[in-house]
C-alpha cells in the first residue's frame, strides 16, 4: 500500500471509493468492472480539469524554460494552454470512455473524461467560458509575481513534478511537489499551485509531507546531494494561488511535522484494518465489504457513483 494526502483524504471522505481508486480499478485487469473503474477514475470536474492545465504549462513549459535561462513570455504560455484546452475539450465532450476496447494512453495528452458528461447533463458554453479565462488569468498571475520569477531564475535548479517517496511508521509515503528549488548556499524549496477561484485553501499538511519526502527520499536522486543534511524544518515552503496572487509562506515547526506524521501513521493504519488480511490479495475484497459515504454531496461528485449504486441495488 502507498499512502498519500489525497488518498487519505478520500478514505476519510469515503471508504468505498477509496477502496475503487486505489485497490479495485485497474487498467491491465480481465475483469470488465474493474477496467471500467479505472476509466471512471478519469473524469474530472471542468475547475480540477483547468487547474490541471495550469499546472501542465507552468511544469512543463515555463518552469524549465526559467530553469534554463530562456526568455519565456505569457503570451506564449497563454497560447500553449489554450491549444491544450481546446483539444482536450473537444475529446472530453465525446466522452468515449464507453466505446469497447477504449484506451486514454492512445489519445496521449489529448484525452480528457468530464464527470459532467457521465452523470450530468454536459458541459455548458458558460462553465468552458469561465475555465477558459481562469486559465489565462492563472497564467497571467504568475508572469505578473515579479518577485517570484525572480527567484525561480537565481536557483541553481529547477525540477517540476518529481515523485519523491519515504517510508514513515513502515508505510511507504508518495509526494508529487509541483516546484522543487535548490539553491546553492540556501535550503531547498518547494513550491505547490493552487488555481482556486476564492484562494482560501490552506496547503500546511500536503506542504509538510512534501517536506519530509524531499529530506527523507528512499531512493538515490539526482539531486540528492543538495538536500544532505538538511531537515524537512529547513525546507522553505511556498504556496502559491494563482488566481489571486496570494503567496503563503509556511514554516513548519517540529509540532507541525509531529502533526503531520501522526496523520499519516494514523490514516494508513485505518487503511491497512480496512483491508485485513487480503492487503496482497485484494481482488478477494468487495465494494460492499467498505462502508459508503455519511453525506450524499460526497457521492454527488464521486466518479464511481455507478458502481456503487449498483452494488447498493
Amino acid at each position: 500500500m502507498v499512502w498519500s494526502v489525497s488518498t487519505a483524504k478520500t478514505f476519510e471522505r469515503c471508504q468505498r471509493q477509496w477502496f475503487y481508486k486505489t485497490q479495485f480499478a485497474s487498467a491491465k485487469a480481465k475483469d470488465e468492472a474493474r477496467r471500467f473503474a479505472y476509466l471512471l477514475g478519469k473524469l474530472q470536474s471542468v475547475s480540477a480539469w483547468r487547474g490541471n492545465l495550469v499546472d501542465h504549462v507552468l511544469s512543463h513549459q515555463v518552469i524549465p524554460a526559467i530553469g534554463r535561462g530562456e526568455a519565456i513570455s505569457a503570451e506564449k504560455a497563454t497560447a500553449s494552454a489554450m491549444d491544450r484546452f481546446d483539444r482536450q475539450l473537444a475529446v472530453g465532450r465525446q466522452h468515449r470512455i464507453h466505446e469497447p476496447g477504449f484506451k486514454p494512453s492512445a489519445l496521449g495528452e489529448d484525452f480528457a473524461a468530464f464527470y459532467a458528461m457521465e452523470y450530468g447533463d454536459g458541459i455548458s458554453d458558460e462553465v468552458i467560458g469561465q475555465a477558459r479565462d481562469e486559465v489565462r488569468a492563472a497564467i497571467i498571475a504568475f508572469f505578473a509575481m515579479d518577485k517570484l520569477i525572480q527567484r525561480l531564475s537565481q536557483a541553481r535548479r529547477l525540477i517540476t513534478q518529481r515523485h519523491l517517496f519515504f517510508t514513515l511508521a513502515g508505510v511507504k509515503v508518495r509526494a508529487v511537489p509541483d516546484v522543487i528549488v535548490l539553491s546553492t548556499e540556501t535550503p531547498p524549496a518547494i513550491i505547490d499551485w493552487k488555481v482556486h477561484t476564492f484562494g482560501r485553501h490552506d496547503a500546511w499538511l500536503q506542504l509538510a509531507i512534501y517536506a519530509a519526502a524531499l529530506t527523507r527520499t528512499d531512493s538515490r536522486l539526482d539531486y540528492q546531494i543538495a538536500t544532505n543534511g538538511f531537515d524537512p524544518t529547513d525546507v522553505g515552503l511556498l504556496e502559491v494561488q494563482l488566481l489571486t496572487q496570494v503567496l503563503r509562506r509556511h514554516r513548519l515547526s517540529e509540532d507541525d511535522l509531529e502533526r503531520a506524521e501522526s496523520y499519516a501513521a494514523r490514516t494508513s493504519e485505518a487503511m491497512a484494518l480496512a483491508l485485513g488480511e487480503a492487503t496482497e490479495k485484494t481482488s478477494e475484497l468487495s465494494p460492499d465489504s467498505f462502508p459508503a459515504a455519511r453525506f450524499a454531496s460526497t457521492c454527488e461528485t464521486c466518479p464511481y457513483r455507478c458502481l456503487c449504486w449498483e452494488t447498493l441495488q
